[in-house]
């Protein structure tokens, strides 16, 4: 026994390699990284570069109770960053914490999942609703109908080209319109009808007094004081008493000029109030109340425009039965974008 006490000195004793190696000719360590591996490569559908150069005989068997803290000298794998160099999964940059092989492989996995998911469309299309409204009037003035642009919409909608359809079988386009109305109104420059998110169009059967569609705005409530629309239009223009006014004005005329109406044109004032105003201030209210001085003033608003069209079939007859009607909404290719009965 002694002689081979001195052998074993002689060749080595403790400082052997051999010595280091463990209980186990395989450590069960091992075993668990190279399932983790194969767990990744599954997942992420790509080659994991694996650290292969140092030798297992040299690495050291750690115990139930320690982390990996090293790169250098950790199981984990490694993926390519993106200037193609390895970069260890226990690096800061995914901000997982790893204590086992195996729940390496589950943080991996959920990592993967999480990117994946994130990188799916989130864009949803645009939707429109079509609600029946007036449609059973006999009137074609006041029969109508309303498309609204889904308020979550991420862009408009143009809807030149759209097709109602009802049991009749006769198609009905919606033609172009002015998006913004002149105080001349022989003249309208025509264009595609869009509707952002939110907005509604009004599709009248009948012919527009104002001889053309056209999208509302805040001094539009003018054309309501000498024509009819169905559905009325909105009357609540800027009061001439809000706008800038001369700084020569005296009471009367200021007085006058708080009773002057929204929406309200005034093309000569009463004799019981007139005889008491001067020249100057009458010509100021004549000029100044009526739709193209509300237009001059306020078209650069941001407020401008209102969220809705009045769009005109120019039709005179009633489009939609009284009863026992499905009125169905096309877009420019023919799909079905809703469909109400009644």
């Amino acid at each position: 026994m002694i002689i081979l006490a001195f052998v074993w000195l002689f060749t080595g004793g403790p400082l052997r390699p051999s010595a280091k190696s463990g209980w186990f000719l395989y450590k069960p360590q091992q075993k668990g990284e190279q399932r983790a591996k194969k767990e990744v490569m599954e997942v992420l559908g790509k080659k994991v570069l694996i650290d292969e150069e140092e030798s297992p005989k040299t690495k050291q068997v750690s115990s139930s109770s320690s982390s990996f803290s090293s790169s250098s000298s950790s199981p984990l794998p490694y993926f390519k960053g993106d200037d193609g160099r390895p970069i260890s999964s226990s690096s800061s940059r995914s901000g997982i914490n790893y204590n086992d092989a195996t729940n390496n492989s589950a943080s991996i996995v959920f990592a993967a999942s999480k990117q994946s998911l994130s990188s799916q469309s989130t864009v949803k299309p645009n939707f429109a609703t079509l609600k029946t409204r007036r449609a059973k009037e006999t009137n074609p003035n006041e029969e109508y109908v309303e498309i609204k642009a889904d308020k979550k919409n991420k862009s408009s909608i143009k809807i030149t080209g759209w097709k109602l359809k009802g049991k009749t079988g006769l198609d009905i386009a919606i033609g172009q319109g002015a998006s913004y109305i002149y105080a001349n109104i022989a003249s309208q420059p025509q264009g595609d009808v869009y509707l952002k998110p939110g907005e509604k169009a009004m599709v009248i059967t009948g012919r527009s007094p104002l001889g053309t569609s056209f999208k509302l705005n805040k001094c539009s409530g003018y054309f309501e004081q000498f024509q009819d629309f169905t559905p009325e239009l909105n009357t609540e223009c800027p009061l001439l008493r809000d706008e800038e006014l001369p700084s020569d004005m005296n009471d009367s005329c200021l007085d006058y000029i708080d009773r002057v109406s929204s929406c309200q044109t005034v093309v000569s004032i009463p004799y019981k109030y007139s005889f008491k105003l001067s020249s100057s201030c009458q010509d100021y209210v004549t000029q100044s109340a009526n739709y193209k001085t509300c237009l001059d003033n306020h078209k650069d608003d941001a407020d401008f425009y209102l969220p809705e069209w009045r769009i005109y079939l120019d039709r005179s007859e009633e489009l939609w039965k009284k009863k026992r009607e499905t009125i169905t909404l096309y877009d420019d290719k023919n799909n079905v974008i809703d469909s109400k009965s009644y």
